[in-house]
């Protein structure tokens, strides 16, 4: 039996106790506030390295945990980058207006400090829904552009999900993500790009890497927004785990190893690009 068909929530708890014990990197950690928004980075471990910015999942209701220490802490590791990771406001207290007011002004003040070509927007779940949200709305608002996105089972449509493979999907609820999704929402049309980016304008965007497993709700949607982002020109690839479910990247299993691997050679990759780039501008 595959580990998909046994992964089942408890088995995330026992993720939480484990990786609370691993310490993110000798690199440390800082913390600080935009507008009362609390951001924890890392530097990257020189200025050739990209920096990641990680949008967490949690269907909006839930804030940062381990999980998403342990990924950032094994690509860091990996591949030299740096991190920035906002603790961005979440349900019941605040919706997707409030927290794309401060993460876009968050990557506003990352562009001050750091070219575009140099910093990668990625998430998972929520956080990955968010993501393409923000590249969007970067585009709109005719800001330089990040170098890469990284999407680990994105949340892209907060009225979607397919009911056929909730039997497999252990994880995710449909409607009570729809409930959760509309709260976020706030009044705003379920279709908005803000918090359905399947429906926004993805023309311009970055070259995207996105992972999805096909024991996930989400999975028609996800594959279905693969297809608009080529549609519109965007280089994109899509990481398909077969019978696995939600986030599997963040899995403590093999299946999971083996994509944060594919998430670091993507990092390194992209700043080897960088680099060339770079070289070659000089030269001239």
């Amino acid at each position: 039996m595959k580990f998909a068909k046994i992964f089942l929530p408890c088995l995330l708890l026992a993720l939480v106790a484990i990786v609370s014990l691993v310490s993110v990197d000798k690199r440390p950690v800082k913390e600080y506030q935009i507008e009362g928004m609390h951001v924890y980075e890392m530097a990257a471990a020189d200025e050739t390295k990209p920096v990641i910015l990680y949008l967490h999942g949690g269907a909006y209701r839930q804030g940062i945990t381990p999980s998403h220490w342990k990924i950032l802490s094994e690509i860091s590791k990996a591949t030299g980058c740096g991190f920035v990771m906002p603790d961005y406001p979440l349900l019941p207290e605040h919706t997707a207006l409030e927290a794309h007011t401060l993460v876009l002004k968050l990557y506003s003040e990352l562009l001050k400090r750091f070219p575009a070509s140099k910093i990668i927007i990625m998430g998972d779940s929520a956080g990955g829904g968010f993501s393409l949200a923000l590249a969007e709305e970067i585009l709109e608002q005719s800001l330089p552009s990040p170098k890469h996105l990284i999407l680990i089972s994105p949340w892209v449509d907060i009225t979607g999900g397919d009911e056929s493979i909730a039997e497999y999907d252990n994880w995710l609820h449909i409607d009570e993500l729809h409930q959760f999704g509309l709260s976020w929402a706030n009044g705003m049309d379920a279709h908005d790009p803000m918090v359905s980016p399947l429906y926004g304008n993805m023309q311009g965007l970055p070259p995207t890497d996105i992972f999805v497993g096909t024991w996930e709700v989400f999975y028609p949607d996800i594959v279905n927004c693969g297809e608009k982002m080529k549609a519109a020109g965007v280089s994109v690839t899509l990481h398909v785990g077969e019978e696995l479910g939600h986030v599997f990247p963040l899995y403590p299993a093999p299946e999971g190893e083996e994509a944060r691997q594919t998430i670091a050679d993507i990092v390194k990759s992209s700043t080897e690009r960088t680099t060339a780039l770079t070289l070659t501008n000089a030269v001239q």
